[in-house]
């Protein structure tokens, strides 16, 4: 018949004697009110242990912390073998230590009722002055806004028993008081446990070209690069004439458009082009109507026949100018 049944009618340091004493192999799993945790027995002794309700590691911290269960279920795996090798340690020496820290917790809980109480830093000190070491010290530091004892515990990586000796040796110096939380204390949060990592698998392409990187590219072994190298000393640079201080615009009114001059007609001086330009660019819908029927006019007589029909506003442009220009044009 498989061993099993619960820690309220069978002591676990009973059950664990009578797996030494029988010479027994196989993993004890207890379930209860703190949650799981295991050992592994091979021939009668302890060779490995584990617990959810800490990072204990040790045959003793881990025995120690399932002596705490309150209540719960136990079930021995006949055969079951621990994955990691371990030296084997004997049942009644793990018990012997692990019941002395038992006994110690219960002394710590008279001075430190719970994990979850609130410690402060003391509004006074016992004395004058006090002397403490760096060790102590980093723990007032983390004292110092409020903390409870098990985020100093977490803070100090710290075990249970360890934190509760800590606190109370603050309390001992009179550096720190111990109470309830506020109603408005944060409340720590477990650590979300790290997803697993799982690699992403990358199909290589099979008929596609591999990609590659800037080819390398061998110098031809004559030396000849297929280009003339470039010699600094041959560049020249010219020096560029400086604009003129007066241009054609400066000549222009300062209340008047600019208005870019035409290209110069072949015999026609670049002044009196310009010249042109500008009173072109002044002229009335009807003016320029009339220089439009004289530019395409072939005579001179027939350009100055048009360039009558010019009203009297227009008597500014200069006509001899401009049949000048415009015979220069057609010509």
């Amino acid at each position: 018949m498989a061993l099993q049944g619960t820690i309220e009618t069978f002591a676990l340091p009973d059950v664990l004697r009578l797996l030494a004493t029988t010479s027994k192999t196989g993993r004890l799993h207890l379930s209860g009110d703190r949650g799981e945790g295991s050992v592994w027995l091979a021939s009668g002794k302890l060779v490995g242990g584990e617990t959810s309700a800490s990072a204990a590691t040790s045959s003793t911290d881990v025995m120690f912390e399932l002596l705490r269960f309150i209540d719960g279920d136990f079930a021995f795996h006949q055969d079951e073998e621990h994955g990691e090798s371990s030296d084997a340690e004997d049942v009644e020496d793990v018990l012997g230590s692990a019941e002395s820290m038992l006994e110690e917790w219960t002394t710590l809980e008279a001075v430190v009722p719970s994990l979850a109480g609130w410690i402060t830093l003391a509004s006074e000190l016992p004395g004058d002055e006090i002397t403490v070491t760096a060790e102590v010290w980093s723990s007032v530091v983390l004292v110092s806004g409020g903390t409870r004892v098990s985020d100093l515990a977490a803070a100090l990586e710290l075990g249970d028993l360890a934190a509760m000796r800590c606190v109370r040796d603050l309390l001992e110096i009179g550096v720190v008081s111990l109470g309830e939380a506020p109603a408005d204390a944060p409340v720590t949060a477990p650590a979300p446990e790290p997803e697993p990592f799982e690699p992403i698998a990358v199909d290589e392409p099979t008929d596609a070209a591999p990609l590659s990187v800037v080819p390398e590219v061998d110098a031809p072994a004559d030396g000849d690069l297929g280009f003339e190298p470039f010699d600094m000393g041959d560049l020249v640079i010219e020096d560029v004439a400086p604009l003129p201080e007066s241009s054609l615009l400066a000549d222009l009114p300062a209340d008047e458009p600019v208005v870019a001059p035409a290209p110069a007609a072949s015999g026609a001086p670049p002044a009196d082009a310009t010249e042109i330009a500008r009173q072109l660019a002044n002229l009335s819908p009807k003016a320029a109507k009339a220089v439009a029927a004289a530019a395409k006019a072939t005579t001179d007589e027939e350009r100055e026949a048009a360039l009558e029909a010019l009203d009297d506003e227009d008597t500014s442009l200069n006509r001899d100018l401009l049949l000048k220009f415009l015979g220069s044009v057609n010509s």
